[in-house]
């Protein structure tokens, strides 16, 4: 399985940086960052061959670039040749912001950007497939900012190799998730919201073989990475326009 790293960047991402998100096999997105359908094509990826796109939670910052996806692929795709679109996220949220999305491109008015989609609400502990990908999910713990717990979902993935690997998506310390990736050779967890000493305690605990820690600010990433490898050795930040091979 190879996982690209689309973006690395906080809620608002540094200059020239695309906010979280990555892509697995060149066809599943895990949250659409400002504009990740820039972002992938600058890395060499096409937005028509994504299968589908998981969102983590729906604060803005990780969906904001749906509207340009689905203008993408509506705008360059032919429907005869594709088959629906999977859009995965939160069932608290999914359908009102995939309309919101829809109602951005007008499609009444232009009906030809209309992208065939198949909605795949979830909620923390299911399990279910996208083609390729076995997925299985827990809950993470994030708040809004108005101290709101956010429905919010951490993704396991694992391909038909076997292959498999946790992403949090944004999350505040949470034990459970040590559980939950248990031996997976790689997890990815927010470095933003979670201090690097506890995201890399989850790591230690799990005993997993490696841990990048993703959404943060240039500023902070060399102390994020000394403060976790104190814990866990083996920890990496995350940088965009690099592939992994799981």
């Amino acid at each position: 399985m190879k996982i690209t790293v689309i973006g690395h960047s906080s809620c608002i991402p540094d200059v020239g940086k695309e906010m979280a998100c990555l892509l697995i096999n060149g066809k599943h997105l895990i949250d659409t960052g400002w504009c990740a359908a820039l972002k992938m094509r600058e890395f060499g990826f096409d937005p028509l061959e994504l299968e589908s796109i998981l969102i983590t939670h729906f604060h803005q910052d990780h969906y904001l670039g749906l509207p340009q996806l689905l203008f993408y692929i509506g705008l360059r795709g032919k429907k005869e040749e594709r088959g629906p679109l999977n859009l995965v996220g939160p069932a608290d949220h999914l359908e009102r912001i995939v309309k919101a999305a829809e109602d951005l491109q007008q499609i009444p008015r232009f009906p030809e950007l209309e992208v065939k989609k198949r909605l795949v609400p979830v909620v923390p502990g299911d399990s279910f497939d996208l083609g390729d990908l076995h997925i299985d999910t827990c809950a993470a713990n994030h708040m809004s900012g108005h101290k709101r717990q956010e429905q919010a979902i951490v993704y396991k993935v694992t391909d038909e190799s076997g292959a498999c690997f946790v992403c949090t998506g944004d999350t505040h310390p949470h034990p459970p998730i040590a559980e939950f990736a248990k031996g997976v050779p790689l997890l990815i967890h927010d470095g933003g919201h979670t201090p690097a000493e506890q995201a890399a305690e989850v790591a230690k605990q799990a005993g997993v073989g490696r841990l990048l820690l993703i959404h943060y600010p240039e500023s902070a990433a060399e102390q994020k990475r000394s403060e976790a490898r104190n814990i866990f050795p083996n920890t990496d930040l995350a940088k965009e326009g690099t592939t992994l091979e799981v």
